[in-house]
């Protein structure tokens, strides 16, 4: 924990010194930052009240005050009536403070421009995508569904999908469940078995996406007497219970239906309790388990299937 600490501390003073946050002048004008963000409200939020700025910006009701009578002194802000309610009023720039605003807008699009025109496209995207990830862990409150809202999907494979994904498998359940480096090798052996004869009519695969890099996966691939396996389900941790695996799942699920497969079937181990609860709540059914000793373990590898009656 003191290590997470630490490095959210060095972050937030390399970030303040990087942008000038603790000058009392930002971007060269007389204002400083607080200032400056409560224009930026003021000018991005509809019908905004003094009220409503305390708390989007977490600001003492008494400093935003005085920032408030400053920029009224100065004609920068104009405060109108509520029709709804002749006690309070909402708040506007006047074309003085949208002046002001734009001028900053441009220093701002300058500094920005200044740290990042050094940056190739792949460091800027690894530099926007790591942004995005701190503004939605820190959001508040912290909602994993709204997390996924920042979720692609998309089907198929692309150079580099492959390799990734067996690291995904490989670390997660070696953090998770213990297992041995020869799990990643088994997983490597069984993409190179099935995509030797994988088949773009009767096999697919749908991954889930966060910030370019994959969360989740799972694949439907074709076996023989009009059965299907199920294979490489998984979510990454961050993004449990957000609604993505089930999304992940019923895409599966549909595509087997519509290819007219009669049988689903799926292998896992008894240690895999909350995968195995959601499969029998599909309608899955365990029929054959086996004791092996593998990855460092010894479990039941059991096998799952799920009997579909097509409706004509």
């Amino acid at each position: 924990m003191n290590h997470h600490i630490d490095k959210i501390r060095d972050f937030n003073r390399f970030y303040t010194s990087h942008l000038g946050i603790l000058n009392n002048q930002f971007l060269d004008s007389p204002y400083s930052l607080s200032e400056i963000r409560v224009l930026y409200e003021i000018n991005g939020q509809k019908n905004i009240t003094a009220k409503d700025l305390c708390q989007l910006l977490g600001l003492d009701k008494g400093y935003l005050s005085r920032i408030l009578k400053l920029f009224d002194k100065k004609d920068i802000i104009k405060k109108v009536t509520l029709k709804t309610d002749r006690r309070s009023y909402q708040i506007d720039l006047t074309a003085k403070g949208k002046k002001l605003l734009d001028m900053l807008q441009k220093r701002s699009n300058g500094q920005i421009g200044d740290f990042t025109d050094r940056l190739d496209n792949w460091e800027k995207t690894m530099l926007v995508g790591s942004m995005s990830t701190i503004k939605d862990l820190l959001s508040i409150p912290y909602d994993k569904k709204k997390l996924a809202q920042n979720v692609v999907y998309r089907q198929g494979l692309r150079p580099g999908d492959i390799g990734y994904l067996i690291h995904l498998h490989g670390s997660l359940y070696a953090e998770e469940s213990g297992y041995s480096q020869k799990f990643e090798s088994y997983v490597a052996k069984t993409f190179y078995e099935s995509f030797e004869n994988y088949s773009e009519e009767k096999d697919r695969i749908w991954l889930a996406e966060y910030n370019n890099r994959i969360i989740g996966c799972i694949a439907i691939l074709h076996r023989p007497k009009n059965e299907a396996q199920l294979r490489w389900f998984l979510v990454h941790p961050v993004f449990r219970g957000s609604g993505i695996g089930k999304k992940l799942f019923k895409e599966a699920i549909d595509f087997s239906k519509e290819k007219g497969y009669q049988n689903i079937y799926l292998f896992t181990t008894d240690v895999q309790k909350k995968a195995i609860a959601m499969y029998e709540k599909k309608g899955f059914c365990l029929t054959n388990s086996v004791e092996v000793e593998q990855w460092g373990h010894t479990f039941h590898e059991e096998r799952y299937d799920l009997y579909i009656v097509n409706k004509i």
